[in-house]
């Protein structure tokens, strides 16, 4: 065990033996706003404890979705998720059908690739080449 963790219990157990002192439960200080934003800051402020909690919510995918629903809810962060999907390659195909699969996505991208002249001239240009050849399932 590392010494930050070591010092974060110390300080946990600390903190946990200053509350039983003072006789008020877990559930009690949760419920107290003024006691609750305290605890919250103090476990938020170590970052060892931080760590700990970023690892209890990415821990199940109940709790994965909670938080990126509640991230994306942010207009930057739903900004940096889609550069971040955009810059992995891997990804781009499955993204793709999926904007091509909803009828009001895929109008918009025809739109937008259909109102400047660039994208319009590289699309025609796309449109006079044969289909590719669509590639072969292995067989089970």
């Amino acid at each position: 065990m590392n010494v930050a963790r070591r010092m974060s219990l110390v300080a946990a157990a600390a903190m946990l033996a200053v509350l039983v002192a003072c006789g008020e439960t877990v559930d009690e200080m949760v419920m107290n706003p003024t006691t609750k934003d305290e605890l919250i800051g103090k476990l938020l402020s170590d970052p060892p404890a931080k760590e700990d909690i970023m690892k209890r919510l990415t821990s199940d995918d109940e709790s994965k979705r909670w938080l990126a629903e509640t991230l994306l809810g942010d207009t930057s962060i739903k900004a940096t998720a889609v550069e971040k999907l955009v810059a992995d390659r891997a990804s781009s195909a499955t993204m793709i059908d999926k904007l091509v699969a909803d009828p009001v996505l895929r109008a918009q991208l025809v739109t937008h690739l259909t109102a400047d002249a660039a994208f319009r001239t590289e699309l025609q240009d796309a449109l006079k080449k044969p289909l590719p050849k669509p590639t072969p399932t292995p067989a089970p």
